[in-house]
């Protein structure tokens, strides 16, 4: 799924996963947002989180490169091509063949590294190899957003935007206070999708989806159901450890966002 405008070629779809402060599993949720869309079409994540980077984690026997020495060998390569690929953008383990990945930084100081030019390069050079890119960035505050030029550059320029939530007094109240920064980069409000995640299984619809709703006058947000029976994530199927049942509420609110966000 690619979009195009007139007189420019065709670019890959961006998706970029967008938080307030605190752990709302954003990086769960957009690795398996990634490997559900890897069933239909090609998809690249990107680890843009410079406080907590944790997609490497989730790989620890892949020995991933971190983002600014992919950056670095691109600035030498002048390009990308299917050896760059293999070495800085591999296929993600016990994934589909159409999954790859980038890795966070090593350490978050080295985030100044990152300038946004740069990483627009890179992403240009590598939208030919994707049809879908994925950008996992780090939690909002209100200090951080208004420094980083990589996070407001990716937030203006995708597609869509995932804002992701707990459904919980406290964790609402962190999105309604911090969200209006990110309704201010956005032209168009019905391109942020707002998702409450970590719900119980048997929930009904949380008194927070109505408050969120009354008092933003957004679109209702989606939600994730938790499902303890299904805590290993889809892009661990073919681990020998994996216990994700072919039918499970987490896998059924994945597989719903995935298909909103690629408008299936």
């Amino acid at each position: 799924m690619k979009h195009s405008n007139q007189g420019q070629a065709e670019r890959p779809r961006l998706v970029a996963f967008w938080s307030a402060h605190g752990s709302v599993g954003r990086t769960t949720t957009a690795l398996n947002l990634a490997a559900c869309a890897s069933m239909k079409m090609r998809v690249l994540l990107v680890d843009l989180d410079f406080v907590a980077p944790s997609v490497a984690l989730v790989a620890p026997t892949q020995d991933l490169s971190s983002l600014s020495t992919v950056l670095h060998h691109h600035q030498i390569n002048a390009g990308v091509d299917s050896s760059f690929l293999h070495e800085f953008a591999p296929q993600f383990s016990a994934a589909s063949k159409g999954f790859r990945v980038i890795a966070g930084l090593s350490r978050p100081e080295r985030w100044q590294e990152v300038e946004p030019r740069l990483l627009q390069e890179l992403l240009k050079d590598l939208a030919p190899f994707a049809d879908l890119i994925v950008c996992d960035l780090h939690a909002n505050s209100h200090r951080l957003l208004a420094v980083n030029a990589v996070a407001r550059s990716m937030l203006t320029q995708a597609d869509v935007v995932i804002a992701l939530a707990n459904a919980n007094p406290m964790a609402l109240a962190r999105l309604l206070r911090e969200i209006h920064e990110l309704r201010a980069l956005r032209t168009n409000s019905e391109s942020i999708h707002v998702v409450f995640n970590k719900l119980a299984a048997k929930t009904t619809q949380p008194a927070e989806v109505a408050a969120f709703v009354e008092l933003t006058k957004l679109p209702a947000p989606m939600t994730i159901r938790d499902d303890h029976d299904a805590f290993e994530m889809l892009v661990a199927r073919a681990s020998t450890k994996a216990t994700l049942r072919k039918r499970s509420a987490y896998k059924t609110d994945i597989q719903a966002l995935t298909d909103k966000v690629l408008g299936l």
